[in-house]
């Protein structure tokens, strides 16, 4: 059988895509631009993402290709997705990919059950030079605005042992840029005794020319012990992937995000102060149900203030089954979009003027593609596919991460020479 992945969402959808395209290929399966077979690992964290699944579904369909469909869509639309889309020939619940060569044969409707879903070994499909590394799965946070709970479970942490296992085989691979990934890494083995920081320290023992970075670390599981680690070890990427949704009090509460704003403050103003190199990137929600015009302007006040590297925004989204979902004083579409421009605006200036402070400086770059012009990648402070791009002048080889000079700073980009 001759197979395309297409993988929508986060990291770690991808990651499962990996290791269902691993799985396939060692039965004699092949992936290939000539498919006959269509994989779609599908997104449903919010409505958006789930029209977007739905969408590309369809589209697939029109090509008369056999159409499988897993992921996050499945596990949260269950039996409704086989009268919805009857296009499709195949739903795969995502704790089944570990039977997926057999099942992709027969046609049927299959369900999660509630197990750890395998991630490994699998094929890499970002390149020759970053890979993410899943570590845990699921969540116990039970933000009011989140499905991400009831579509992939409560937290379950992979061992130690076994991440250093597929940590190794990444770097025996040739991946320099490893990528920890999973709903709230700050919570990692909150259930087993385990720490993110002991974890770290466990790879770290590992010798070896590499670099991690961490991504998604909720605010409040921030402890000054995982700062220490962090800064005890160049290898550690100085980039702090830490999402506060928003600044406010009384938003954060009906959140349920589980800290207030002098929290924010004082956990900002630490790492500003013991790590003054850091790249700060955050994400925030706008039009949260209840969310004043004084509010909005008292969240674009702290992201001002803080000045962060990169922040990303989302308008909130109604997720039906979410405690969010029933709360009054919802805020009108045409608000949030407002709301939502004019903080971005407001972070354009920022994030302009913080890169600006790095022209002339010695940086390292990922050389990751061509361009009509330069050779294109990122700067090792940049994460893949969310923050900006270097361009990159000089002779060097995709897949190579070089000294550069920055010698213009753009708004979220920079071209750097090597």
């Amino acid at each position: 059988m001759k197979f395309k992945i297409i993988s929508l969402g986060c990291p770690k959808n991808l990651v499962e895509s990996e290791y269902i395209a691993k799985r396939l290929e060692d039965k004699g399966h092949q992936l290939d631009e000539y498919y006959g077979t269509v994989i779609i690992n599908t997104c449903a964290f919010i409505a958006d993402a789930a029209k977007e699944s739905i969408e590309t579904i369809l589209e697939e369909a029109l090509d008369k290709k056999k159409v499988v469909v897993s992921g996050c869509l499945v596990e949260r639309y269950k039996e409704k997705l086989k009268e919805l889309l009857p296009e499709v020939d195949l739903f795969i619940g995502r704790n089944f990919y570990g039977n997926i060569e057999d099942l992709i044969e027969s046609k049927g409707f299959f369900l999660k059950e509630g197990n750890f879903a395998e991630t490994f070994p699998r094929k890499v499909l970002t390149g020759n030079t970053m890979a993410y590394l899943k570590i845990q799965e699921g969540c116990d946070n039970r933000c009011s605005y989140c499905t991400v709970p009831d579509i992939r479970g409560g937290l379950r942490s992979r061992s130690p042992e076994d991440i250093r296992k597929e940590f190794i085989w990444l770097l025996d691979g040739g991946f320099k840029e490893i990528n920890i990934i999973g709903q709230d890494i700050t919570s990692y083995g909150r259930r087993e005794g385990f720490t993110l920081a002991k974890l770290l320290k466990h790879l770290l023992e590992v010798k070896g020319d590499y670099f991690i970075r961490l991504l998604y670390m909720h605010p409040k599981g921030i402890s000054k012990g995982l700062i220490e680690v962090i800064t005890s070890d160049d290898r550690i990427i100085r980039y702090m992937d830490i999402p506060i949704q928003h600044s406010e009090d009384n938003i954060l509460a009906s959140m349920g995000r589980g800290y207030d704003k002098t929290y924010l403050e004082n956990l900002i103003g630490s790492i500003r102060r013991d790590m003054p190199e850091a790249v700060l990137r955050t994400t925030v929600i706008v039009g949260f149900p209840g969310e004043t015009d004084e509010d909005f302007s008292h969240l674009c006040d702290f992201v001002k203030k803080w000045e962060f590297d990169m922040l990303g925004a989302f308008m909130y989204s109604k997720e039906e089954g979410t405690p969010a979902f029933k709360l009054k004083r919802q805020v009108k579409k045409s608000v949030k979009q407002s709301r939502y421009n004019e903080i971005m605006e407001i972070q354009k200036d920022i994030s302009k003027k913080r890169l600006a402070v790095l022209q002339g400086k010695q940086v390292k770059v990922i050389v990751e593609g061509k361009g009509e012009v330069y050779m294109t990648g990122r700067l090792l402070i940049q994460a893949p596919d969310i923050d900006g791009i270097a361009f990159i002048k000089g002779d060097c080889k995709i897949g190579e991460i070089r000294d550069g000079k920055i010698v213009k700073t753009l708004d979220y980009d920079v071209i750097v020479e090597v």
